[in-house]
């Protein structure tokens, strides 16, 4: 009887965990790219070679799902692209592209290492220029 107690309870116990559905957790971070185009975004801080975040003050950042993206700041837009991509060392990529002659919003033109994130902060790492570009929500 005891034996057949303890084979009852294993095969209840092992069946039980073949009927338990899993669920994400939800507290987990979306992916960068519902992140970006959730949401609104201000420069929160720029680096490069100095402290340049007031250069972007009053600019928002506006990312959309097709790739496009908005910097307005004063009432005017400058339209631009954006992509994300895995590099080499399996780091998140964000590409950003605008089509301008305006000396601050061209030095977001470059390959942004994704180095931090989650729902409301984004930290952007450029090597090459040892930039540093954090966006927050607005």
């Amino acid at each position: 009887m005891r034996n057949l107690n303890v084979l009852l309870t294993a095969s209840l116990l092992s069946l039980s965990f073949v009927f338990v559905r899993c669920t994400p957790d939800a507290t987990s971070v979306p992916s960068t790219e519902e992140i970006l185009v959730r949401n609104s975004w201000s420069v929160d801080y720029y680096f490069q070679g100095q402290d340049m975040t007031s250069d972007f003050g009053n600019s928002t950042l506006l990312f959309s799902n097709t790739g496009s993206v908005g910097y307005q700041k004063n009432g005017e837009i400058v339209a631009g692209t954006w992509n994300k991509s895995v590099d080499a060392s399996n780091n998140e990529v964000i590409v950003i592209h605008f089509n301008t002659t305006d000396v601050n919003i061209s030095r977001l033109n470059e390959s942004w290492k994704v180095a931090d994130r989650s729902s409301n902060l984004l930290q952007l790492e450029e090597n090459t220029t040892n930039s540093l570009f954090r966006i927050k929500r607005q």
